[in-house]
């Protein structure tokens, strides 16, 4: 019950566990005869809820905090009152509103027995036979706060520059004991009820999920791991989960397969025995969304009083680093752990303000984030805490600060994030004592203050290292680039990566370079001995081992940020010119390196051809300058896609020198622009020749010339181009014939074969008014056709030439003896003549077939162009109409047949003829071929 005194404001709170009762007694026996009133609680405040409140109460009419350590350390109640202690000594601005705290040491119990936040208080040893030391009587009656001036750290620097703070470095981390407090209150129950009738589940007024935010550079990681995991370890969240045992896990970071790493830190956290942990690492696969508590709550059965937690540093590297499907199983198995209320899983995890946005990425968690997560927002820290960080690690080192406290304060006022400057600061001018235990204020203010120090302190290190190491600088520049995740909004973060490839990127492929910048950048003497403690020189890199693997990640973000900007400017500094520059001017390689990354992962996944279809042929330029490891799937799906590149710019060299060769092939021969395709077509093997028709030509008799009296009477002088008069003809072998000309398509392929044979001589003819391609060919002369046939009977196996005179017009008229195959009358649009009603009339050839067959299938046999025969000129018939004039010597005229698209309907009659000499040439003279057709003299 409580025992009060007359005076309340002389009131001693006396906190004590049962084990020490007679102790306690004797202290307030002992400080009543000092004149002290005694506030002991005998189970007032500890029965059922509320008592956080009931506590915090007591302790306002307290002006003194009296801790008695036993043989037992400070356990579950007594933890609880200190914490409250604790935090009424820390909430005033004032100092003399701080509530004093004493530690008073019994027995055997020893400093290290204490938290981290009572180690800073002057300890006390006493035994309840010997009177209380007169200085301890005298401070607790002026309520002054003893601090412990004991210099404990020799030799060593007390500051870690821009390392993160860990478990191990508890005792040197100060500034922020008023956050730790508030941060461990977030976790568990809420409404203050009895911590021996706790449920211990999760819900909204039971808490099993801290999430720590903050931005860059405001120590997050540095306040779980030194400030609240201590703590934890030692009890003190027994008060709000009921729990004063905890297995730590972790801490952990994401990474590349979170899921992985989860099970790492799940299995070295569970047991230090190497054999279990092989056990373990058998029996835990977290390939269900229960597996995760299901492991817990089986190993929890041997240990029913522990609890677990869960510590995940850097979740942002799951939307940064972390791969999709992994995840999204990381996903699941955290959230359906934390809904389980037979999981004594706890988690504790450290987030960037900025990357709050990507939870959507996390559906499972983003869930039950509003229910299950206690969220606390790590602020910049106070001019009050840098105060800390400045002067108690300096009491502890026995140095003195006096010169540089205030100007580094100034200096940080106004920077955000400015504790790793700081630290960083601290570290560089201990390492650059001008006096024994004294920080120089005259070699802070030369280097540029807390920004300038880090940069002139980083630009020094380059320059070393490009000293010692050929393009050093540049090597380390690349390497840090690489470690650098570049964001469009510059909300650049770390990215680990394996040693192998840093050293790989840092040396260029030369594996000795690489390992010595490695080494010059981490501090390390030889960085296949690890050091992972803290190294007495400027660090820009870390190295650490994680699920068997050495990993190499940037010392701190501070070396990639931004300084705040001015409200005169636009333009972002870095707190490192020489890096934020780099990597400002390459910030595109990132993105370059993840898209590298798909397409190496899609190529890698591909099957078949799909594998080559998934090279990349274009843009290989922009990979270059990556570093890319030899042995990744990244260098051998660039190493393929180059030599599929070189293989495909062969083939378009080709292409191009193939279409350059086309280009000047057709304008030294003077030919149309599309005669380029049809180039390509007889290199392709599209040989183009005549059609002869399906069925020979019967032989049989017919009257050769015209038929028409009443037509031949008006002729006059021109009955010789009409066959006047006519006779009777006879054909004695049957024969074939071309059913259309031979067109300029099927003559340019006779011409391209002999100049493929060197036969030069022959000539491409001059294009006609209406085109080349399926137009009749003409400006072809006598010799020229005849050769013609000479050649393609050769191709087709069979006896070709020119058709005699007779030979043709036993053809053209398709058995019929009327003036036209169709008639006797012209008509409309039956062939194409200066009349014939054709769109080609009196302009030009028609493309050939365009107008209906005859009987024998023969097509253009009444107009579209003159055709040679093989048959002398004669004015009348002499029998020569059929014999065949093969003698390229001589010089006789030819007959022409047909007509033409410049000539009156009268001139396609079956029976109009005409003559040329057989070196003639014109624009509407052409011919078509007679194939296996004997000839008779």
């Amino acid at each position: 019950m409580l025992q009060e005194k007359p005076n309340p404001s002389k009131q001693v709170f006396i906190s004590y566990s049962r084990t020490n009762r007679d102790a306690c007694l004797a202290l307030r026996m002992a400080l009543e005869q000092a004149g002290l009133n005694v506030f002991q609680d005998e189970d007032a405040i500890r029965a059922g809820d509320r008592w956080v409140t009931r506590l915090e109460q007591a302790l306002q009419q307290c002006t003194a905090f009296v801790l008695l350590v036993g043989r037992d350390g400070i356990q579950r109640w007594v933890g609880a009152e200190v914490q409250v202690a604790l935090s009424r000594h820390l909430s005033p601005h004032d100092d003399a509103q701080r509530l004093p705290i004493f530690p008073i040491l019994l027995d055997a119990a020893q400093p290290d027995a204490l938290p981290p936040f009572l180690k800073l208080f002057q300890a006390e040893h006493w035994t309840p036979q010997n009177p209380l030391p007169d200085d301890l009587v005298s401070a607790i009656l002026s309520h002054s706060i003893r601090i412990d001036s004991q210099h404990i750290l020799e030799d060593r620097c007390p500051y870690l520059g821009l390392s993160a703070f860990t478990r191990n470095d508890a005792g040197l981390f100060f500034g922020r004991r008023q956050e730790i407090l508030e941060a461990l209150s977030c976790l568990g129950d809420q409404q203050e009820t009895n911590p021996e009738a706790l449920n211990k589940s999760g819900g909204s007024v039971y808490h099993r999920w801290l999430q720590v935010e903050g931005n860059s550079g405001s120590g997050k990681s540095s306040l779980v791991q030194a400030g609240m995991l201590p703590m934890i370890e030692q009890g003190a969240l027994w008060g709000r989960t009921g729990y004063d045992h905890w297995r730590v896990l972790g801490p952990m970071m994401p990474g590349k397969n979170p899921v992985k790493s989860l099970q790492e830190a799940i299995i070295n956290g569970l047991t230090d025995a190497p054999l279990e942990r092989i056990e373990l690492a058998n029996t835990i696969q977290l390939e269900k969304p229960d597996a995760l508590a299901s492991a817990i709550k089986a190993y929890h059965t041997a240990s029913a009083q522990t609890a677990y937690l869960l510590i995940v540093d850097q979740f942002e590297e799951l939307f940064t680093f972390s791969e999709a499907p992994l995840r999204k199983q990381f996903d699941s198995l955290l959230a359906n752990a934390l809904q389980d209320t037979n999981c004594p899983l706890f988690l504790i995890s450290t987030v960037r303000a900025d990357f709050l946005d990507r939870f959507e990425y996390l559906p499972n968690l983003q869930t039950i984030y509003n229910s299950h997560c206690r969220r606390y927002f790590l602020s910049t820290i106070s001019i009050k805490g840098l105060q800390e960080v400045i002067e108690q690690p300096a009491r502890l080192a026995g140095l003195d600060v006096q010169e540089v406290s205030a100007a580094i304060l100034k200096d940080a006022e106004n920077e955000i994030g400015a504790l790793p400057l700081v630290e960083n600061a601290l570290t560089l001018l201990y390492q650059h004592q001008q006096q024994p235990n004294k920080l120089s204020g005259d070699y802070y203010r030369q280097l540029g203050g807390i920004a300038g120090m880090l940069s002139e302190a980083a630009d020094r290190l380059l320059e070393r290292i490009d000293r010692t190491v050929p393009k050093g600088k540049l090597a380390a520049l690349e390497l840090l680039l690489r470690l650098t995740r570049i964001n469009d909004q510059g909300r650049h973060t770390r990215q680990r990566i394996k040693l192998d490839e840093a050293s790989f990127v840092a040396g260029n492929g030369d594996d000795v370079s690489g390992k010595r910048v490695i080494e010059m950048l981490s501090g390390q003497r030889d960085i296949d001995k690890l050091e992972t403690g803290h190294q007495s020189v400027l660090r820009l890199i870390t190295l650490n081992t994680e699920q068997g693997q050495h990993y190499v990640d940037l010392i701190h973000e501070t070396l990639i940020r931004a300084q705040s900007k001015e409200e005169n400017t636009t333009k972002r500094t870095g707190y490192w010119p020489a890096l934020f520059d780099y990597i400002e001017n390459n910030r595109d390689r990132d993105i370059y390196r993840q898209q590298l990354a798909f397409e190496s992962k899609r190529w890698q996944q591909s099957k078949g051809i799909g594998r080559l279809w998934s090279l990349s042929y274009w843009g290989l330029n922009k990979y270059r300058a990556l570093r890319i490891p030899h042995d990744s799937i990244e260098s051998r799906f660039f190493a393929w896609s180059r030599r599929a590149q070189a293989v495909l710019i062969a083939i378009l060299l080709g292409i191009v020198s193939y279409a350059a060769e086309s280009v000047y092939w057709i304008q030294q021969h003077d030919l149309p622009p599309d005669m380029i395709w049809t180039l390509q077509r007889f290199r392709f093997g599209d040989p183009a020749l005549p059609v002869l028709t399906d069925r020979p030509i019967p032989a049989g008799s017919f009257n050769m010339g015209e038929q028409d009296d009443e037509f031949s009477a008006s002729l006059g002088e021109l009955e010789k181009h009409f066959g006047v008069p006519g006779k009777t003809v006879q054909i004695a072998q049957p024969f074939y014939l071309s059913i259309t000309e031979v067109t300029y398509k099927q003559y340019d392929y006779y011409v391209w074969q002999q100049h493929r044979q060197d036969n030069s001589q022959v000539a491409f003819p001059n294009t006609a008014k209406g085109g080349r391609g399926n137009r009749p060919v003409v400006n072809v002369n006598w010799l020229e056709a005849t050769a013609y046939a000479d050649w393609l009977g050769e191709q087709k196996h069979m006896q070709c030439r020119l058709p005699t005179e007779a030979e043709w017009e036993y053809a053209a008229r398709g058995g019929t003896q009327t003036a036209y195959p169709w008639g006797d009358e012209p008509g409309n649009n039956n062939a194409n003549c200066a009349g014939c009603g054709s769109q080609w009339d009196n302009k030009e050839s028609a493309p050939v077939g365009s107008f209906a067959a005859n009987g024998y299938g023969l097509h253009d046999m009444s107009g579209n162009v003159w055709e040679w025969t093989c048959s002398n000129w004669r004015d009348q018939f002499d029998g020569s109409e059929q014999q065949c004039n093969d003698d390229t010597a001589d010089t006789q005229s030819r007959v022409l047949r047909g007509g033409s698209w410049g000539g009156n309907p009268e001139y396609v009659r079956s029976s109009s003829r005409n003559y040329f000499h057989p070196g003639g040439r014109d624009g509407n003279v052409g011919f078509r071929v007679l194939c296996s057709s004997p000839i008779h003299d």
